[in-house]
């Protein structure tokens, strides 16, 4: 059996068929000439009885010839309906595949989202840790100041600058929204005085 793709046997099928058509047609003329001869062949005329006896013979093979169509015709839908199976399967391992090589592109984001968090939690720890040992050299109104870096208000306005609450779930900063933005900003305001003064002796 040839392979052929879908339309491939469409187009098998289309051109069995109007060969069948032309078979039927041509049937259908043998037999007007048939009818029309029956009545002379029947009288006893040699040349309408041979006439008919070519017309009776030709139209046992088209008889035959008929049912090789319908065979012929069926065989080519069976095996379109198995090209349609086949290209749909191997479309959907196509799909499949594509959706396995985005999955592992989804895990390996997913893995850096992780890993981002991770990164921030140990920084944001090493801010605070680094604070507290500032605190601990401060005075008690510069301890005032190095506290408020110590409080979690500056590190959820900066989760929410960055875009996090596209992805967790926290309350909105009520406040206007130019407060936003990155968390080295709003602490370099307490640490001005030591930022704008680094080594510097008046």
């Amino acid at each position: 059996m040839q392979l052929l793709t879908t339309d491939g046997w469409a187009g098998v099928i289309a051109n069995l068929r109007e060969k069948q058509q032309a078979a039927q047609k041509h049937t259908e003329e043998l037999q007007a000439q048939k009818h029309s001869l029956a009545l002379e062949a029947a009288m006893g005329s040699p040349e309408a009885r041979k006439q008919l006896a070519k017309i009776n013979v030709e139209l046992s093979r088209l008889s035959l010839e008929a049912e090789d169509w319908h065979a012929a015709i069926t065989q080519a839908e069976a095996s379109k309906k198995l090209a349609e199976k086949a290209e749909k399967d191997a479309a959907e391992l196509e799909r499949q595949r594509e959706l396995s090589k985005l999955a592992s592109t989804v895990i390996s984001y997913a893995a850096e989202f992780t890993d981002a968090l991770r990164q921030a939690v140990k920084a944001g720890e090493r801010v605070k840790l680094v604070v507290q040992n500032m605190a601990n050299r401060a005075t008690s109104d510069e301890q005032s100041s190095l506290n408020r870096i110590l409080e979690r208000n500056a590190y959820m306005r900066c989760a929410e600058f960055v875009g996090l609450r596209n992805h967790l779930d926290f309350p909105p900063y009520s406040g206007p929204r130019e407060h936003l933005g990155p968390l080295e900003n709003e602490i370099g305001v307490y640490l001005s005085r030591w930022l704008n003064n680094n080594g510097k002796k008046e």
